[in-house]
């Protein structure tokens, strides 16, 4: 059987050490997937703002695009590669999931991380299967919306926590089987998995973002993303919601603060993203505990030394 750590916060502890002893290399995989998704709202963005702010001069000048289907057209092209910017690096994030899981065994055997290529492929060579995975799990996310849903969702979640583990340790298994695998693993666990979620989750998603935040106000890096802002911020923009404010007897809002609001938004949601690989690292060695056929760990190596594709020499049966 696989070794166990004897309590939830050794384990945490060893996640953390694992994260920041190779934190220039994770944080440098997930730039792209990251500030590629950021690159590709802001660009969305820019484009119909500059469609509509300049609509008059577009026209003027290309009478063709009058016509409603042709403006459509030409503004389908130009947003495409924008989407496409968008959709790969979105793609990139989410085999970050299951990716890390198999950096993480890397690590605990030579406490370095290395070969991103290599982890990647082992989910990129299943695309299919990890694509259904994903977006049964996004499904199920989404389905928290319906407040009717919300903590019979949450709690699926929990026991679904191991999900991008199994897909990565037990490839054998179908997206179907990787649901009901990890419920078995979390079934009698249910505490400690929700406790350990807890954990990294205040690390993650609070602690650590806010440190960030704390330090870029300290050094007056919030003012200056917040000037680069404000002046594409009309108050007439903001007239319909400071109607709605002042009709609740709450106080307008101003461009800056919209500004402010913004960039600590984004700075919030650039650290928890850049985080992943912490949080994942965690949950795959929480996971080990549960997994006990070690037997897989030697498949996960072959398959990383077989990332060229070439095929392995099978046995005869005699």
């Amino acid at each position: 059987m696989a070794k166990k750590n004897s309590t939830i916060f050794e384990i945490f502890l060893q996640s953390i050490g694992l994260y920041f002893t190779n934190i220039d290399r994770f944080v440098w995989y997930m730039i792209f997937p990251v500030f590629g998704q950021l690159a590709g709202i802001v660009l969305f963005t820019i484009v119909l703002y500059s469609f509509n702010e300049y609509n008059h001069l577009i026209l003027a000048n290309i009478p063709i695009l009058r016509t409603p289907m042709y403006m459509n057209i030409a503004l389908g092209v130009v947003l495409l590669p924008v989407v496409i910017l968008w959709a790969k690096a979105f793609w990139d994030y989410m085999v970050a999931y299951s990716a890390v899981n198999s950096m993480t065994e890397n690590m605990l055997k030579s406490e370095r991380v290395y070969d991103f290529p290599a982890h990647t492929m082992m989910v990129t060579r299943r695309w299919g299967e990890y694509l259904l995975l994903f977006l049964m799990y996004i499904g199920l996310i989404l389905l928290s919306v319906i407040p009717i849903f919300l903590v019979f969702v949450w709690i699926l979640l929990i026991y679904y926590a191991f999900i991008f583990q199994i897909f990565i340790f037990e490839p054998e298994l179908s997206p179907f089987d990787c649901f009901k695998k990890s419920s078995q693993y979390v079934h009698g666990n249910f505490r400690q998995t929700l406790l350990m979620i807890v954990l990294v989750g205040g690390l993650t998603y609070v602690i650590l973002p806010q440190i960030v935040l704390t330090f870029l106000q300290t050094v007056k890096g919030v003012n200056v993303l917040k000037e680069l802002i404000v002046p594409y911020i009309t108050v007439p923009s903001l007239d319909w919601i400071n109607m709605i404010l002042s009709a609740s007897g709450v106080h307008q809002i101003t461009p800056e603060q919209v500004g402010l609001f913004i960039v600590q938004l984004l700075v919030f949601v650039i650290v928890v993203e850049l985080l992943l690989p912490l949080r994942v690292i965690c949950m795959c060695l929480w996971y080990k505990n549960f997994y006990n056929d070690s037997g897989a760990m030697k498949q996960i190596d072959d398959r990383i030394l077989d990332r060229a594709g070439a095929k392995r020499k099978s046995k005869r049966i005699k």
